[in-house]
């Protein structure tokens, strides 16, 4: 930890100085350039920083990790696909883990790429030929921190749709020679947005990249990491043992009367953690003193968590691992709107990488996939309903048939390949020809009658 201590000068003005072992604490803003608060700093926060507390932080490893699983944890479906050629052809590129990797620097970091190491008879700083596709052999994750963009690789014609964006990235791999490699053969992931112009760009962090998910976070988490740690001491200072030597004043007083203390301390210490009985002097007496915590604390750290949660944009629940109480609680209503957000997060960082991929593999020769046929991404649901859920759904789809089929909006065989055409429920009903839409009211105006 940094450590602070005063230094006389020969004028005897006392100065301070700093002594650095090795270790800066970020938490408490000791020994950084930011010490005190000041309320918001104007610089984009290290990624060392960020790296170290992915490493050393547990709810900052959860928060990034959990964004990232839910973001590819139930993959997706391709309509088209009806024999899943491109997911399995997805599966044997190790797409889901790759993404996943991508996805977890670019939260932390503020960007990746997915190298794609395609066969078409040409070198990796050239554009990609599609109609030459043979294979697509790998996929390679690389970090923002290994991937450069020098500033005359960016596209430069104004009416190019891909103007003002890299053309060209150069790729750093740990023992390898530094490639340049077009950005065709690439799936580029961006991080959070931030105001680049008014802040100034710091060395090294590109304009083209974002910044980290945990630039305006960080602070909040390593506060609670410190919250957490000072409810820990207090839990194992409840007991505190309290042990009375006669005459302890004149012992100190005695130039061997601290080494004596803490010696006696030191085996009164081992004589309570080996053994039920307590050797005391005559003249010793030894008692615990017993401490509580009020009935608030519980409530006070509750709240840290769930402002925690809520700048996270997590429920409680979820992020935590705490069990929402309360009559007014709706904790799968909570649960929806964090889905509802990993789905438009989905949407927009994913999406078009998933769409580029699949259009390149539908290209691949030993694909064997139709070239001009369109696919389409649609991502999984992460809601996933219990047993009882689905029956009572299919229940009442069941029931709603029934009323279009004896209204003839539609036949049974419709139904039925509606229903379990593709192998797999689905409570989407496609319709051929045109609705008889004067016998559906004729039906509906003779149940009115036989009703009234």
């Amino acid at each position: 930890m940094t450590k602070k201590k005063l230094v006389k000068t020969n004028n005897n003005k006392t100065l301070q100085s700093i002594n650095h072992d090795g270790y800066i604490d970020i938490a408490k803003k000791l020994g950084t350039k930011t010490s005190g608060n000041n309320g918001f700093s104007l610089t984009l926060a290290d990624d060392n920083l960020f790296a170290a507390l992915y490493v050393g932080n547990g709810l900052v490893k959860k928060y990034i990790d959990l964004l990232a699983d839910d973001m590819t944890r139930q993959w997706i479906t391709i309509p088209e696909d009806t024999e899943a050629n491109i997911l399995n052809y997805m599966k044997n590129l190790k797409t889901k883990f790759e993404i996943k990797k991508a996805i977890k620097a670019t939260k932390l970091f503020g960007g990746a790429i997915i190298f794609m190491v395609i066969e078409d008879g040409l070198e990796p700083n050239q554009p990609v030929d599609v109609n030459n596709i043979n294979s697509i052999k790998k996929l390679k994750f690389f970090s923002r921190k290994n991937v450069v963009i020098d500033q005359s690789n960016y596209y430069d014609d104004p009416l190019s749709e891909k103007y003002g964006e890299p053309e060209y990235f150069t790729i750093y791999s740990e023992g390898a020679i530094p490639k340049v490699v077009h950005e065709s053969r690439c799936l580029v992931f961006t991080g959070e947005y931030y105001p680049a112009d008014e802040l100034g760009l710091q060395p090294n962090h590109e304009k083209f990249w974002g910044i980290s998910i945990l630039q305006s976070l960080h602070e909040i988490f390593e506060n609670y990491g410190l919250s957490l740690e000072a409810l820990l001491k207090v839990f194992q200072k409840f007991n505190i043992d309290t042990l009375k030597i006669k005459n302890l004043m004149q012992l100190l007083a005695n130039p061997d009367g601290q080494k004596q203390l803490e010696a006696r301390a030191q085996i009164f210490d081992l004589a309570k953690s080996v053994s039920t009985t307590l050797v005391l002097d005559s003249e010793e007496d030894f008692d615990v003193v017993s401490q509580s915590l009020t009935g608030g604390v519980s409530e006070a750290f509750a709240k840290i968590q769930e402002t925690v949660a809520a700048m996270a944009g997590i429920p409680t629940n979820i992020l935590m691992g705490t069990t929402t109480k309360g009559l007014n609680t709706n904790k799968d209503q909570e649960t929806r709107l964090y889905y509802d957000r990993i789905k438009s997060d989905q949407e927009e960082e994913m999406l078009t990488q998933l769409e580029y991929l699949t259009k390149l593999i539908s290209y691949a020769k030993d694909s064997k996939l139709d070239q001009n046929k369109e696919y389409s991404i649609m991502f999984n649901s992460l809601w996933q309903q219990t047993d009882e859920e689905k029956v009572e759904m299919r229940k009442k789809q069941a029931e709603t048939d029934q009323i279009y089929i004896a209204n003839k909006v539609y036949d049974p065989n419709e139904v039925r390949e509606s229903r379990f055409g593709n192998g797999n429920y689905s409570i989407e009903t496609e319709v051929e020809g045109k609705v008889d839409l004067g016998s559906f009211n004729d039906n509906n105006e003779n149940n009115n009658q036989n009703n009234e």
